[in-house]
């Protein structure tokens, strides 16, 4: 594997090949509200000197694979700068107010990426209509999610957002299934697993007041055979929206309760690098010794977090989600 790593100074543009001063290169991506982050140690040099705002770019063996700007420098005795870049997600956190009429989800991203000036792509559309809603003074990420939610809920599809090396894209996580296997005798060097019900709820209250009448109405929603299994876990919601109906807190309820009686589980993996893999990419799982937790050997796992590093080998630590 060839690896290069240049910056482009964002006082003069002019551009370096910092390859041979950089250590312990490390590239992570994630499907939740974070950018891509790529983090490096750089020697003291007598040419280049990185700066707020200075274009990073990572290519390997000829690929372009992280292109982002340095956004936090350290600095201690030891010779060496701490370097933090951040890819253009990192703008989705910025803040706004927006409403958005009924539209679909490619034209909330194409809305918001043209507001922030940042290159985009939508891959792949989806037909569904989200509702209309007044967003206010909120993350574009939290805008975006929460229509990529509404779309999941109602169309079955599910939507990411990543960075390709400068140029934000949406796509179907469909498009992310390779033909990877990882597992007792592919590339996998350790994992860790967790089954809790620590907050996880079997029995869901949604409470509605009336300001002026001081009257309640409460809406239960519970899953009996979790409550034998289980014991009550019970949690509650009180909602403060005069619109909402009768039949409206029913179903909150009832989504809550769907959303919050299962077990969570999480799993962690340390493999040997392959690339590019990175967040939104899903593999097939094949682990004997967690079939008895229900993961066949043709699980499918998603990815939601990706470590590369790069140091004296290429390796990965992956948060997954099993499909």
């Amino acid at each position: 594997m060839k690896i290069k790593i240049y910056e482009t100074s964002s006082r003069n543009q002019q551009k370096y090949d910092i390859t041979d001063i950089v250590s312990g290169p490390k590239w992570t991506t994630g499907l939740n509200s974070q950018p891509g982050i790529f983090e490096f140690s750089m020697e003291i040099d007598s040419v280049v000197y990185l700066r707020d705002g200075d274009t990073i770019e990572l290519v390997i063996d000829g690929k372009n694979v992280f292109k982002g700007k340095v956004f936090n420098r350290k600095k201690s005795k030891q010779k060496l700068w701490k370097i933090v870049a951040y890819d253009s997600k990192r703008y989705l956190q910025n803040q706004d107010t927006i409403v958005f009429g009924v539209n679909k989800l490619s034209d909330r991203f194409n809305n918001i990426c043209q507001i922030q000036g940042i290159p985009h792509k939508v891959l792949d559309a989806n037909g569904y209509q989200l509702a209309s809603k007044v967003e206010d003074n909120e993350s574009y990420f939290s805008m975006l999610e929460a229509a990529i939610a509404e779309v999941r809920e109602n169309n079955n599809a599910r939507f990411g957002i990543r960075d390709n090396f400068g140029t934000l894209e949406l796509f179907d996580l469909n498009r992310g299934i390779t033909k990877l296997v990882v597992g007792d005798k592919s590339l996998l060097t350790d994992y860790a697993y967790e089954a809790s019900i620590d907050d996880s709820y079997n029995v869901v209250k949604v409470i509605k007041e009336d300001s002026e009448t001081k009257k309640r109405q409460i809406y239960t929603a519970s899953n009996s055979a979790l409550i034998d299994r289980w014991g009550k876990l019970q949690m509650v919601e009180k909602v403060t929206d005069s619109d909402i109906n009768a039949a409206q807190l029913k179903q909150r309820a009832t989504d809550l309760l769907s959303a919050n009686a299962k077990e969570v589980r999480t799993l962690s993996l340390d493999v040997v690098g392959s690339f590019p893999l990175e967040a939104g990419n899903s593999f097939t799982l094949d682990i004997a010794e967690l079939r008895g937790e229900g993961f066949g050997s043709d699980t499918l796992a998603l990815i939601t977090k990706c470590v590369h590093n790069f140091d004296t080998a290429h390796t990965m630590s992956l948060e997954v989600e099993v499909i």
